[in-house]
């Protein structure tokens, strides 16, 4: 458990992106291969990607062994920065890109809810 002094470096935030864009990315990967795809399962992709990708994110925050709200808001303007490259490739438009980000944040969310709560406290200084 970190206290409230820890400074996250850029190389943590990074790792922490690759983690969680890495895990959804290879999942996507995983459910084009087998048949799911997001035009035909409408219900079923979706939900499947949040869960993917908060499992992603609750990994991210395993390695960097902190659940605090800069990191969380770090690791996810880094993952919906990374994935403004879909709008390079031609894979999504522009606003589908600036609208995913409230599905971006539900993702990280759900991945801190996944990564559980503690009950340990700090010793008294």
């Amino acid at each position: 458990m970190d206290n409230g002094n820890v400074r996250f470096s850029w190389s943590a935030i990074i790792r922490g992106v690759a983690i969680a864009y890495g895990t959804t990315f290879l999942s996507g990967l995983a459910f084009a291969f087998i048949g799911i795809q997001p035009q035909t399962d409408q219900l079923v992709y979706p939900l499947l990607a949040l869960l993917t990708g908060a499992v992603g994110v609750a990994l991210a925050l395993k390695v960097a062994q902190s659940t605090r709200p800069s990191y969380l808001v770090s690791l996810g303007v880094g993952v919906w920065l990374l994935s403004s490259t879909s709008v390079l490739f031609g894979a999504q438009s522009f606003t589908g890109w600036l609208s995913s980000s409230a599905f971006i944040a539900l993702t990280v969310l759900v991945g801190r809810l996944l990564r559980g709560f503690t009950h340990d406290t700090l010793p008294f200084p």
